[in-house]
C-alpha cells in the first residue's frame, strides 16, 4: 500500500525537474483526439507506465521506451494540452560513431534517458470523418553520450516543434469495437545545445539553434496499437556533413 504513493510522488519530482530547469522548449508520440463534436465539460487525466515502445532508425539504433507519466487536459472547446515523460534505452547501435549515435539521440523524438515534454494542440476543424489541429511543443530531454575527459557523459537538449495535423478515421465499427485512423504531421523542429555540448559531443558541426522539418505518418489500430514513420533533417548544418541527412525512424508502440 505504500509503494504507490512513493511511485507517485517520484513521478512528480521528475516533472517539476523538468518545469524548472531552464529550457527552449517536441518530443512525445501523437495523441490522437477522437472527439467528433464539441465536449460538454473539460477533462484532466493521469497515466503512469502507459505505453511500451519500440524504434529502429536509419543511423542503426534500436531503442525500447517506456512513457513513463502523462498528464493530459482537455478543454470544452476541444484545446489538448499534454505533459508527458518518456525514458529510452538503446539496446543496439549499428553506427561505429560516436558523434553520429548521440546525434541519433538528438533526433528521437522520444529519445533520451529522460524526456519531458509539453504539447498543445489546437482544434482547426472537426468532422465526422477528419479532425485537423494546430500543434505546438515544447521540452527537454536528458542524453546519454560516450565517455569523454573530466567524466563528461551527458547533456541537456532543449527541443521545439510546430505544425498541422491532419486525422482521418479510416474504419469505425461500434459493433465490433474496432477502429483504424491515420495521420500526418508536417512541422518545423529546432533544438538548442549551448557551446560546450556542441564542442564536447559534436565537434562544433551544430548551431547554436539548429532548425529543420519533421514530417511524420502513422496509423492508431484500436486506440492501443500505433505504428508512426518520421523523417526529420536539419537545414542550417553542412548538407554534405555527418549532420545535414534525413534520419529516418520507424516506432511501434502499445498501449497497456
Amino acid at each position: 500500500m505504500v509503494k504507490e504513493p512513493i511511485q507517485l510522488i517520484y513521478f512528480q519530482l521528475i516533472i517539476i525537474c523538468f518545469l524548472i530547469y531552464p529550457s527552449l522548449g517536441y518530443g512525445q508520440l501523437l495523441d490522437l483526439d477522437y472527439a467528433k463534436q464539441k465536449r460538454e465539460e473539460s477533462s484532466f487525466k493521469a497515466y503512469f507506465i502507459r505505453s511500451g515502445i519500440i524504434s529502429v532508425s536509419s543511423s542503426k539504433h534500436i531503442d525500447v521506451t517506456a512513457e513513463l507519466s502523462k498528464l493530459k487536459y482537455i478543454t470544452k472547446s476541444g484545446i489538448n494540452l499534454d505533459l508527458t515523460i518518456y525514458g529510452t534505452e538503446t539496446i543496439w547501435k549499428g553506427n561505429r560513431s560516436d558523434q553520429l549515435n548521440t546525434f541519433d539521440f538528438l533526433m528521437n523524438p522520444i529519445g533520451g534517458v529522460l524526456n519531458g515534454s509539453f504539447f498543445c494542440n489546437y482544434p482547426i476543424k472537426n468532422s465526422e470523418f477528419f479532425n485537423t489541429r494546430l500543434s505546438i511543443g515544447f521540452g527537454k530531454k536528458w542524453i546519454q553520450g560516450p565517455d569523454l575527459p573530466n567524466f563528461k557523459s551527458s547533456f541537456f537538449d532543449n527541443y521545439v516543434r510546430l505544425g498541422f495535423i491532419y486525422q482521418k478515421n479510416l474504419i469505425e465499427d461500434p459493433l465490433t469495437n474496432s477502429s483504424l485512423y491515420f495521420w500526418t504531421f508536417p512541422s518545423l523542429i529546432g533544438h538548442q545545445l549551448n557551446q560546450e555540448n556542441r564542442i564536447q559531443f559534436f565537434n562544433n558541426q551544430l548551431n547554436p539553434f539548429s532548425y529543420g522539418y519533421s514530417l511524420e505518418l502513422g496509423l492508431e489500430y484500436n486506440t492501443q496499437l500505433k505504428i508512426t514513420l518520421i523523417g526529420q533533417r536539419l537545414l542550417n548544418t553542412d548538407p554534405n556533413g555527418e549532420f545535414g541527412l534525413l534520419v529516418a525512424r520507424l516506432i511501434i508502440a502499445y498501449r497497456f
